[in-house]
């Protein structure tokens, strides 16, 4: 079996509220249809504020992608490491740490972010690293799924850390698309341990399905281009995500019966699932928590969910299923367990 002991997390100390990142973003440009958009956009996001390593936008706008990339290294160690240490189960599991999971869209070059990590955190050299990049916002799920498999074995423990700077990449476009992922996205950072002994767990991972979603590849891209990486989301993605869980059931399970730690990946896909899968509001209060409070922070966000779970429980129901949206267009989703 394999079991979450416990999640830490960290944010820049920077933050921008809607109100101020839509009076920047419409200081860039002269036209009143997009600055109405922006506004529009902004006022209907239900995100009150969102952490950012630089809150400056304008200096980030004649950045190359190197320099974005050297600047995502040296704050992404300091994020990750805040993390790590905010995660209470980290001392006591510290040097039966076996394996580290990196994960990140957002930010990468070789040696990584995960060997400076092993050396500050004072983790064995022997330690075994594996990276998960550019996979998206699900990819803490998909991070998760390779954990229990490490875990499988007896005497392993996992540390898995992602990092997403998303607003390193702010594009100074005002096509849709851009519009949209521009006042979504976010910065922060989750740290989780994972055992193959119960100890003092407080989930127990139990299943994990991987869904892509036919004729839906162009809805959600992460590219990489000169000004840095290129999101595109189109205002078609919750239902097309909507369509998917009217067809097929996760894990086969009835929605009502079941928990829901959903990723907030915006208003829209909150509202979309909770109506498709006739769901109560208290099985999305953690979500639309962290959306207000954070934004999309990318993989790490599903991570925050779950932290705010364990702080206020939603249900009485033991078993949860979490799902997180990405690239592909994919559906990535856990069956986990209070422990």
């Amino acid at each position: 079996m394999s079991y979450i002991q416990h999640i830490g997390t960290a944010a820049p100390k920077n933050s921008l509220t809607q109100d101020e990142f839509a009076e920047i973003y419409s200081s860039l440009t002269n036209d009143s249809d997009i600055k109405r958009k922006i506004k529009f956009l902004t006022a209907r996001s239900e995100i009150e504020k969102r952490h950012c390593v630089e809150p400056h936008i304008k200096k980030l706008i004649p950045l190359s992608l190197e320099e974005k990339l050297a600047t995502y290294h040296t704050n992404a160690i300091a994020l990750a490491e805040e993390a790590v240490r905010d995660n209470p189960a980290f001392q006591k599991h510290k040097d039966n740490i076996t394996d580290v999971i990196f994960i990140s869209c957002t930010g990468m070059q070789a040696p990584g972010v995960e060997i400076d990590l092993i050396h500050k955190l004072g983790l064995s050299s022997t330690t075994h690293r594996y990276n998960i990049n550019f996979m998206g916002c699900y990819a803490a799920l998909t991070g998760l799924r390779i954990a229990k498999d490490i875990t499988a074995t007896a005497g392993r423990t996992v540390l898995m850390i992602s990092v997403e700077l998303c607003t390193l990449h702010f594009q100074h476009q005002f096509a849709d698309d851009y519009l949209l992922s521009n006042s979504l996205f976010a910065d922060g950072a989750a740290a989780v341990i994972i055992t193959s002994e119960k100890h003092n767990a407080t989930y127990q991972l139990i299943d994990f399905e991987s869904r892509l979603l036919p004729t839906s590849k162009d809805e959600m891209s992460w590219k990489i281009s000169p000004s840095g990486f290129l999101m595109t989301l189109s205002g078609t993605v919750p239902n097309t995500i909507s369509k998917s869980l009217n067809q097929k059931r996760l894990f086969d399970k009835n929605p009502q019966q079941v928990g829901w730690a959903i990723h907030p990946g915006g208003k829209q896909i909150i509202d979309g699932i909770k109506t498709t899968l006739n769901i109560d509001e208290s099985e999305v209060t953690a979500s639309r928590k962290i959306l207000s409070e954070q934004g999309n922070m990318s993989s790490a966000t599903i991570l925050f969910v779950l932290k705010e779970m364990l702080n206020n429980r939603p249900s009485a129901k033991k078993e949860f299923i979490a799902c997180a949206f990405g690239p592909g267009l994919t559906l990535e989703s856990a069956l986990l367990a209070y422990v």
